[in-house]
């Protein structure tokens, strides 16, 4: 049976104890500790937790359950000192959520101990187990039980050996076996298929009570609302003092011993290196990144407060003139354990301009949910640095191709950056200016000009460049269009292919995917990264890779293709999102590799890059516009200038309707409008729109490069 195995990365410290090494009803003397053993209290022990599956496929459930290892699951551990072994006997895993939410061993104010962030339930059947027959959470497929949390918390994320862990929202509409707490945090709610046979409290029971007695048993890991500490008996505080921590080993390669950092604040965001409050500092740590839309005050923004309750935590930021934005994060709408960023929203509230907003990247990994809240700072403690503040920006490419005949409309709301709700475009002709919400380039003379009505000083131009009908007459091109799910869906290519089959140019598409007459090398899900270094993903195997390396040459001979004229590259989404590979010079490196490997080929063959696409437009989508619009500042920046090599850059997301483009859903209550689920793949008459700026860029090498 093939095994999968996820790591989990820790950032401070999992290891095991047992309960005859803690004694907290047992005073520890701490009047005679030195300030060299206070000293230790940079010493932490780091390991990783491990949950591995018997089969990828299924999800966890009682037929593929997982185990989860911590560090130390022989019951001991082992530090080799100058003066011999410093054992440790372990109880059970000391487990790893997340960065925040991790076990670790510790010394605090001169006090050696656990600091249990983690917590853990094993179910054995003796719980006081109830159905739940209806409700928000009752459905025919499944039957769900509940029994009392052994404690309340607050982020509902978590790890479990049997079942799928979810949030609140999540399990109201699961229909496969799962975990979670209530919605008031004092029950758990196991629910489990129908067709398992455990419909009743007797059978679970059972069912638990097996698995158990067979050293199987269920488990739950959870976030800790407070941290414990738990202290070590005497003798091995002593023993732990007197290691030297400079030359101590491990017997479990899993461990490593490490000396925590002093943390300090980003400079890129913040002013100060820390605010001089723990609570404060662990959420200002978490953040990647901050912008601040919208706002006419250039300076004196500061982090205010942090409130919390039992659903969710808020924070308020002020500027010096008493601007004020408050935002929540609900516990039951994110994922605490994932490190990829998420996009936190704080809107206007008293004397503040109604537009402006600011947006945070925060790694909730990082932070522990509040159990209280924390107030009264100021600029000179929390604030951020005036770079955060935003100004438009148009992002518009050099120039358009444009068929004669075929129209090119373009909606300018997708070229503007750091946008606000109040902002007015307007298409500049001399002295007059027309608002537009879309324009059409064989209507619109050549430069077009875009500006903002409040301020025209704020705008941008791209050329018309027009081709003749004819262009390319005669001619068949070979093109290979490579990227991610915009060509996997086949409505893109396929539109390509139905635009040159009316026209005297004709082009023959290649590709190991697709169908016969619409081949293309597209991979849902994929980035640039993907490309150069996985072999397989999302159940897509990788044609180029050859010894761990993009070879287009190897691809080219593998399925014995003659030559290709053009490659068009729809990537850059995917490598946006994707978490630790995501920085602009990374993905622009990768982006290298492929575009060097093609003209390695062949010099002669023409890439064409497109731009990202923007998304559906509302505001939870705006933060994701404006991170694709600033990587296309960093395309322009870097490709712009590439002609002569064979690159050239085309701004597809230009005639995407941010609005009509989407696929609109009609809701099963009918009393309810309809509504756009999928904010980033545009619906047949977006794909037709793309297709459009591709033929006429493909018509346009043709018509001056042959």
């Amino acid at each position: 049976m093939k095994r999968y195995q996820a790591i989990i990365t820790v950032f401070a410290a999992m290891l095991l104890i047992t309960t005859p090494v803690f004694a907290q009803t047992q005073p520890i003397n701490t009047e005679n500790i030195t300030a060299e053993q206070k000293q230790q209290t940079d010493i932490a022990i780091q390991g990783e937790t491990i949950v591995t599956k018997s089969s990828a496929i299924y999800n966890i459930n009682p037929y593929n359950p997982a185990t989860i290892q911590g560090v130390g699951e022989e019951g001991k551990i082992q530090l080799l000192d100058k003066e011999g072994t410093v054992e440790i006997p372990l109880s059970h895993p000391l487990y790893s959520l997340s960065e925040a939410y991790t076990d670790k061993i510790i010394c605090k104010d001169g006090v050696w101990g656990i600091e249990r962030n983690v917590g853990l339930k094993i179910f054995d059947g003796s719980e006081d187990w109830q159905r739940v027959s209806e409700g928000k959470f009752f459905n025919k497929n499944t039957t769900i039980f509940e029994c009392s949390a052994p404690e309340k918390v607050l982020v509902r994320n978590g790890l479990s050996t049997h079942f799928d862990v979810h949030t609140t929202q999540s399990q109201k509409t699961n229909i496969y076996d799962g975990i979670s707490f209530s919605e008031n945090r004092e029950k758990i709610y196991m629910r489990t298929m129908n067709v398992k046979n455990m419909s009743t409290i007797e059978t679970l029971s059972a069912y638990l009570k097996a698995q158990y007695d067979a050293g199987t048993p269920v488990k739950f890991l959870y976030a800790l609302q407070q941290p414990q500490f738990e202290v070590f008996e005497e003798g091995l505080q002593q023993k732990l003092n007197a290691v030297n921590w400079d030359t101590v080993g491990v017997l479990d390669s899993n461990i490593k011993i490490v000396k925590r950092q002093e943390k300090v604040l980003d400079e890129n965001l913040f002013t100060q290196k820390t605010s001089g409050n723990e609570i404060m500092d662990n959420f200002l740590l978490a953040a990647e990144d901050i912008k601040i839309y919208g706002e006419p005050d250039e300076k004196g923004f500061y982090v205010f407060n942090i409130a919390s309750d039992r659903d969710c935590f808020a924070m308020s930021i002020k500027n010096e003139n008493g601007h004020r934005f408050y935002g929540e994060l609900r516990y039951d709408d994110y994922d605490f354990l994932s490190n990829k960023p998420v996009e936190f929203y704080l809107y206007p509230k008293e004397n503040t301009p109604k537009e402006a907003y600011i947006e945070i990247k925060m790694n909730l990994s990082k932070i522990k949910a509040p159990a209280t809240g924390v107030s009264g700072f100021d600029s000179n403690t929390t604030g951020i640095q005036d770079r955060c503040i935003q100004k438009e920006e148009f992002v518009l490419p050099q120039y358009t191709p444009v068929v004669e005949g075929v129209d090119l409309v373009q909606y300018p709301k997708n070229a503007l950056l750091n946008a606000t709700e109040a902002n007015r475009i307007v298409l500049l002709q001399g002295q007059e200016k027309k608002q537009v919400t879309q324009y059409s380039l064989l209507q619109t003379d050549s430069p077009v000009v875009l500006a903002l009505d409040e301020d025209t000083s704020i705008k941008a131009s791209t050329e018309i460049r027009t081709v003749p009908k004819e262009a390319g007459a005669g001619l068949e091109k070979t093109v290979l269009f490579l990227g991610d799910s915009l060509i996997n869906e086949n409505a893109y290519t396929q539109s390509v292919q139905e635009l040159f089959q009316q026209d005297s140019m004709k082009v023959k598409l290649i590709g190991t995917r697709g169908t016969e007459e619409n081949k293309h090398e597209g991979r849902g899900g994929w980035s640039a990264y993907d490309y150069c270094n996985a072999t397989e993903k999302y159940g897509f195997t990788n044609p180029f890779l050859k010894d761990g390396k993009f070879d287009f040459g190897y691809y080219m001979q593998s399925n014995e293709y003659a030559a290709v004229d053009y490659v068009v590259v729809s990537l850059g989404v995917n490598d946006l999102n994707l978490v630790g590979h995501n920085g602009h010079d990374e993905i622009i490196g990768y982006f290298n590799t492929i575009f060097e490997s093609i003209h390695q080929y062949d010099p002669n063959i023409k890439i064409i890059l497109n731009t990202p696409t923007m998304l559906f437009f509302t505001e939870k989508t705006e933060g994701a516009k404006n991170t694709r619009l600033e990587f296309t500042k960093t395309l322009q920046q870097v490709y712009g200038d590439k002609e002569s090599e064979g690159i050239y850059l085309s701004a597809i997301s230009m005639s995407i309707d941010p609005a009509m483009n989407f696929k609109w859903v009609e809701s099963v209550d009918k009393s309810q409008p309809m509504s756009v689920t999928d904010t980033t793949h545009p619906n047949l008459y977006g794909y037709q729109n793309m297709a459009k700026t591709t033929y006429a860029f493909l018509k346009y090498l043709a018509y001056t490069t042959e």
